[in-house]
């Protein structure tokens, strides 16, 4: 019985170490980051958050203003101009904060939205190498805690696939 369990063992052991020929990886961070797609993505996002600071500066600047004019005319004013201009003063901030709020979330909702076909277009190369390549599994190298030396590296390929 033992020589049949060591027998079947041995019979096992090629396709194991067969296996593990058909296992890669790939560092997809790194493929993303050559894209010229990302570099569109980065210059996209660079011109919206430009904008996003020129709107906050023009606030900042009313805010300014306003709040100076207060200070100086603050006593002479009589108590309901003076609860009217503290009001405004108020709203602007309210305004700012609201503004600066949203705008975090349109920069991420744009950064989510602009990757997410750049990660699809790497996703798809990826099984396309693999595929070619007769891997059983590519896994992201940014998972991975131990890499053997003598492992797959697919990156290279990937970005053969991607011309870039």
């Amino acid at each position: 019985m033992l020589k049949k369990i060591l027998l079947v063992a041995l019979l096992f052991l090629p396709f194991g170490a067969f296996a593990q020929d058909k296992i890669a990886y790939c560092n997809s961070s790194e493929v993303i980051l050559n894209m010229p797609e990302y570099k569109q993505m980065q210059d996209s996002l660079k011109i919206t958050q430009e904008a996003i600071k020129a709107d906050i500066a023009t606030m900042e600047e009313e805010y300014s203003r306003k709040y100076e004019a207060f200070m100086k005319e603050g006593e002479n004013l009589i108590e309901t101009i003076k609860i009217r201009r503290m009001q405004e003063i108020r709203d602007l901030e309210q305004r700012a904060a609201t503004y600066n709020e949203q705008s975090q979330q349109m920069l991420q909702q744009l950064y989510e939205q602009l990757l997410l076909p750049i990660q699809q277009k790497v996703k798809d190369a990826i099984q396309a190498v693999g595929a070619e390549n007769n891997f059983l599994y590519i896994v992201d190298a940014a998972t991975l805690l131990y890499v053997n030396p003598s492992a797959s590296n697919a990156t290279d390929l990937v970005k053969k696939k991607l011309d870039l």
